[in-house]
């Protein structure tokens, strides 16, 4: 192929960029490879931004790059690049926000750390003496998105998702078709169908268009909580083999899900007995 020539040089070849920061600082001396090198990737997308005029109303450039496009690109699987996302989060390099319902999120690329005192020292170290007293508190927090969204934890939203979703064959009306009216068993059922029929379409198109950019936040939250959960990396790996049907069941299934959060919640119970299905048959086998 050759050497590199002056002219290529001066012409500007397409290369990903790299801040020196990240190879010669102490300070990101234990960012890994895969990271830095999708800190350049996403960097060399800047130019498509541009063209698309993804610049916000505070003149911030922002990237839209999906997970799977993420995969492709780095040869990655999900869990991988899930996982780098999260290391350039925590050396500050990435802001994720989430725009909501089928629409991809944003993507802003953060300043690599330019003060010398902060380069020359170890990030861990760093990172350790400037953490606030409440780290720990927010660190027990359930399902906390990257805008601080919070939800109300596992526990209580179990119990509402249990009554309101699972046993949807054996409860055909919700809340907003109770009445004061009294009415014959013939005309009650026929209202509720009535009903039924009229919000099935809007309400089950609002939980299917959730397939393509919130599955990604959906699948992150759900890994999460396999971690929060005391899953090793491992096993949290393992168990996600089951999403994509729950995934799918919950899709099929939940036709009044209102957000993301619940669905996630639904295929993390379902993974959850999924695993521990797992767990008792290797048990039968031990007594066997």
């Amino acid at each position: 192929m050759g050497r590199i020539t002056l002219e290529q040089i001066q012409t500007g070849e397409r290369f990903i960029k790299i801040p020196m920061a990240f190879v010669e600082s102490k300070y990101y001396s234990k960012f890994s490879t895969e990271g830095k090198y999708l800190y350049g990737i996403l960097y060399n997308r800047f130019q498509l931004s541009l063209k698309n005029g993804w610049v916000d109303d505070k003149n911030c450039v922002y990237l839209i790059y999906t997970v799977e496009d993420l995969c492709k690109i780095l040869g990655f699987g999900k869990n991988k690049v899930i996982k780098l996302k999260k290391e350039l989060v925590k050396y500050g390099l990435l802001e994720e926000v989430r725009q909501g319902l089928n629409k991809p999120n944003l993507l802003y690329l953060q300043n690599v750390e330019t003060k010398e005192s902060l380069l020359n020292s170890d990030f861990e170290e760093v990172e350790n003496s400037s953490k606030p007293a409440e780290i720990a508190e927010v660190s027990n927090s359930n399902f906390q998105n990257s805008q601080n969204q919070t939800s109300r934890s596992f526990k209580n939203k179990l119990q509402e998702v249990s009554n309101s979703n699972s046993n949807k064959t054996e409860n055909n009306k919700t809340e907003n078709n109770k009445t004061d009216v009294i009415l014959s068993e013939d005309e009650e059922e026929r209202a509720t169908q009535k009903s039924e029929r009229k919000n099935q379409d809007s309400l089950s198109r609002k939980v299917d268009k959730a397939t393509k950019y919130d599955r990604e936040y959906i699948y992150e939250l759900v890994h999460d909580q396999l971690l929060k959960e005391n899953f090793s990396q491992t096993s949290a790996d393992y168990a996600m083999i089951h999403f994509d049907t729950r995934y799918q069941y919950a899709l099929e299934n939940m036709r009044f899900a209102h957000s993301s959060e619940v669905i996630a919640e639904y295929v993390f119970n379902g993974i959850l007995a999924e695993m521990n299905q797992v767990m008792r048959k290797e048990q039968n086998k031990g007594v066997g």
